[in-house]
């Protein structure tokens, strides 16, 4: 059983609590992650106690003097909690299956990941709003999805299974308040308005914070380390709809690298990036070998993709998008009553036609519900795709 759970745990790697200086205390967790209770506040334990009485418990921490988590078994239940120093449960997941998830998540599991494996799941089951957390395994790499009530996207982590020392991907994911963000952390955010915050802890314990803020009317996806340092920064659109595509003459590092051991003696003759609602999507990248070109396609995280044309030699030329806006009357009736039923009181903020190579291709929708807002995208016939909380 406690194999099965460390999958859907968040799990804690070895060496977790000796990463902050400022905690007297300097447990060492054993193979699995898990740490001594001697090493675990007496409220916390407290707390656990008296709400599991009858469970098999195990312990971890996630931060240091702050925040820490507890794998519960009970006879028919997994349940992972995260609770402050103080004993205040912060946020409870249950396991759940994949068919116990909303259709609306499997809808965009399916679209966006076609060959995923599916590990687990886990659903809130403290406090409101409900959200969902799922793990999935793409090829090499392991997502871990966070989505609200509605199934919109919250946020998205992303890691390679078995980096690390080969206990798999470490990732230790917990939506965390502003408050609960290590002091340089939300120094670093000053000027920003904070929206929400995922944790994520490698398979040696080492801490990333993936912030979602505002910032002059822009939405920014801004990781960082403990120490405050932003590592990456992506503007979402908040507001907009768009596809673009860009000429670059400077190739990122990764692609660089991926030529000079694919195509040896490479000379860029083009390269182009293209980007939805700013944010790369994809590259397209022409060179040239000897006398003959060659054309390759990498991910937005700079990956090749193998299967992006008939080969490297010959893949197509990036997509032409066009989009053109549309009023209410023309969001299909099918798209019209998801909306009713999935966001009650929602109102239109815009609605787009997306055009790939000149054929109708999606429709996509910014609607506001309250003071909440959602990116949602559609078919052409009106069939749910997938929607993104902003």
């Amino acid at each position: 059983m406690k194999n099965q759970l460390l999958t859907f745990a968040l799990v804690a790697s070895v060496g977790l609590a000796s990463c902050s200086k400022e905690d007297a205390l300097n447990p060492t967790s054993d193979a699995t992650g898990f740490v001594s209770q001697n090493f675990v506040p007496t409220a916390v334990k407290t707390t656990v106690t008296n709400t599991y009485p009858s469970a098999q418990v195990d312990y971890y921490v996630l931060q240091s003097n702050s925040l820490y988590g507890a794998n519960i078994v009970l006879s028919n239940t997994e349940s992972q909690v995260v609770l402050s120093k103080t004993g205040e449960i912060k946020e409870a997941f249950t396991r759940i299956t994949e068919t116990e998830l909303p259709a609306a998540i499997t809808t965009y599991l399916k679209g966006k990941y076609a060959s995923y494996t599916f590990i687990h799941a886990g659903k809130k089951t403290s406090g409101t709003p409900i959200t969902y957390r799922v793990e999935i395994k793409v090829e090499d790499k392991v997502y871990s999805i966070l989505f609200d009530e509605t199934g919109a996207v919250i946020s998205t982590i992303e890691g390679k299974k078995g980096e690390k020392g080969g206990k798999g991907m470490g990732a230790a994911v917990s939506q965390l308040a502003l408050t609960d963000l290590p002091a340089a952390v939300q120094a670093a955010i000053t000027g920003y308005t904070f929206k929400n915050a995922v944790m994520r802890l490698d398979a040696n314990g080492v801490a990333t914070y993936h912030v979602h803020a505002e910032k002059d009317g822009k939405i920014w996806d801004l990781k960082l380390d403990a120490s405050g340092k932003i590592l990456s920064s992506e503007e979402e659109s908040k507001n907009d709809i768009n596809i673009t595509k860009t000429d670059i003459t400077t190739l990122p590092q990764a692609i660089i690298d991926y030529l000079n051991k694919n195509a040896a003696g490479w000379t860029l003759k083009n390269a182009v990036s293209v980007q939805k609602d700013n944010v790369a999507i994809h590259y397209h990248v022409v060179v040239t070998v000897g006398g003959s070109t060659q054309t390759y396609m990498f991910d937005k995280d700079f990956n090749y993709i193998a299967n992006a044309g008939k080969g490297p030699k010959d893949n197509p030329s990036p997509a032409n998008f066009t989009i053109t806006e549309i009023t209410k009357d023309n969001i299909p009736s099918t798209a019209i009553s998801y909306l009713d039923k999935t966001y009650a009181g929602w109102a239109l903020t815009k609605a787009v036609s997306v055009s790939k190579d000149g054929a109708a291709y999606e429709i996509e929708v910014i609607i506001t519900v309250a003071d909440k807002k959602y990116k949602v995208e559609f078919d052409l016939s009106g069939n749910f795709k997938s929607a993104h909380k902003l």
